[in-house]
């Protein structure tokens, strides 16, 4: 719902730019054929242009969100999420005003059709003339002409006929029937209002300059405009040779040909088209692909699952992990765009030899859709890793760092006297993460004897030999309950 409101919002702002640049540098012009094409064109442009969107890549660092059985916020389930809501009672109003001109439409449709089949049909090469009895201003649709020839001198049939077939012969029928159903579908905008007028005196100009009988004689033409100046007919969908705007038509057939190069005008209108791509139609990217990429070197596997991910996608995330003896569940609530708007992602099992582990996560986002979120799953050691590709990044100051067997080991610490110790082992792309805040402090050997973060600060690095991260289950299982939170095991050079 509130992608299609927004659409439409978008919608009526590119036709107010078409609007505002035709009425202000175009209207008083004499360049009928190329005003017509312009505000044809902006009604394609104004439903086509919101649907451009100028795609930002961004190479998003990634960071630590959570990890294993740690506490995580519950996620909504699907039937609190309310559907009910203000863009809803919009929408269905916008849809009620759609509907009712759009049966209003269909019955115009239908008395044009009575009056094209009941009237006396003359075939011409080019038109059919239809003379009716009924009492109505002449009026052509496509390549009919309508009239009632009783209502009309011979002279004034000729210039109505003429008149006319310049609306059939450059199919200004179609003009009309786009410009309704533009403004069915923007019946709120007083905009659409305006540019359908634009069309219609547009079209009446063209033919009143265009048709052979002025080139003849423009005052006796005028001079009919005047006399036959109110009808009838009020259909929307056709073009009436008499109408209200007889003394701007008869302003404009008198009006001084424009020179060609006026057109160039309308090009002001670019650098508006721009500002609105950049400033509403800008799509941020990430540059992480949706894989299951198996690493043997590193033994991992690499996910990430965003807003767009699709249920085939994860049926195949679910089956690749099969392979590897995880197990793969999760339960989506997608909004009607079909984006995920929540996500529960549950990951267990493992290699049994080093015991089978088990992570959840529950999706949290600032956003209407969940923000992508990195998953990395290590065969080998059994570790299950998620990580938000939007967190900010911890500020902490590293303290000591160093190369052990092609591992970059750094151990960081804050500058504060309170316990915040973050252990950081990185090899290739692989990334394991324990930080903790003083009330879950792992515990710390070195060289096998208990130790504690403050001895961990005047380590020197160039003595470590190497260093193991040992958590939850397994680190209960060697060191007992004590160890809960972890155990960092450092062994130092001889």
């Amino acid at each position: 719902m509130e992608a299609l409101f927004y659409y439409i919002l978008k919608v009526s702002s590119v036709l107010l730019l078409f609007y505002s640049c035709y009425h202000v540098l175009l209207r008083k012009e004499t360049l009928f054929k190329f005003n017509r094409l312009f505000l044809l064109n902006g009604l394609i442009l104004s439903a086509l242009f919101p649907l451009l969107y100028i795609t930002n890549t961004i190479n998003a660092p990634i960071f630590d969100l959570t990890n294993t059985n740690a506490a995580i916020p519950a996620l909504s389930e699907p039937s609190t999420v309310n559907a009910l809501t203000p863009y809803s009672y919009l929408i269905t109003l916008y849809l009620i005003g759609v509907f009712i001109l759009f049966i209003k439409l269909i019955r115009q449709g239908l008395d044009l059709k009575s009056v094209l089949n009941t009237g006396e049909r003359i075939t011409l090469p080019t038109t059919v003339h239809i003379k009716t009895k009924a009492t109505m201003q002449p009026f052509s649709f496509f390549n009919n002409i309508v009239y009632n020839p009783t209502l009309h001198t011979e002279k004034e049939l000729k210039a109505i006929v003429a008149h006319e077939e310049v609306h059939a012969a450059q199919l200004h029928s179609l003009d009309i029937i786009l410009m309704e159903v533009f403004l069915i579908l923007q019946w709120f905008n007083p905009i659409a209002w305006l540019y359908r007028i634009a069309v219609k005196q547009n079209l009446e100009f063209l033919a009143d300059t265009e048709n052979h009988q002025i080139k003849t004689n423009k005052k006796a033409y005028q001079y009919i405009l005047l006399q036959r100046a109110v009808g009838n007919h009020h259909s929307s969908i056709v073009n009436p040779f008499f109408n209200s705007l007889i003394k701007k038509r008869i302003v404009m057939i008198n009006q001084q040909k424009s020179h060609k190069l006026k057109a160039l005008k309308s090009l002001l209108i670019l650098p508006f088209l721009a500002f609105f791509l950049l400033g509403f139609n800008v799509r941020e990217v990430y540059s992480y692909k949706i894989n299951s990429q198996f690493d043997s070197a590193q033994n991992t596997i690499e996910l990430l699952i965003d807003k767009n991910t699709s249920d085939s996608q994860f049926l195949k995330i679910k089956a690749d992990l099969v392979n590897e003896k995880f197990d793969f569940s999760y339960t989506t609530v997608r909004n009607e765009d079909g984006e995920i708007i929540n996500i529960s992602i549950e990951i267990s099992g493992g290699n049994k030899r080093n015991g089978e582990v088990s992570s959840r996560y529950n999706s949290v986002s600032d956003h209407d859709t969940i923000d992508p979120t990195y998953i990395i799953i290590d065969t080998d050691k059994n570790s299950i890793l998620f990580r938000n590709a939007e967190e900010n990044n911890k500020v902490v100051n590293i303290k000591k760092s160093t190369s052990v067997n092609n591992k970059q080991i750094s151990i960081s610490s804050s500058t504060t006297e309170d316990y915040d110790v973050k252990i950081v082992e990185k090899e290739g792309n692989g990334f394991m993460f324990i930080t903790t805040d003083g009330k879950e402090e792992p515990l710390f050997y070195i060289d096998g004897k208990k130790s504690d973060a403050k001895a961990i600060k005047i380590l020197d690095e160039s003595t470590i030999k190497s260093m193991n991260v040992i958590k939850w289950d397994k680190a209960i299982e060697k060191y007992g309950k004590e160890a809960k939170h972890g155990v960092i095991e450092i062994i130092t050079k001889e």
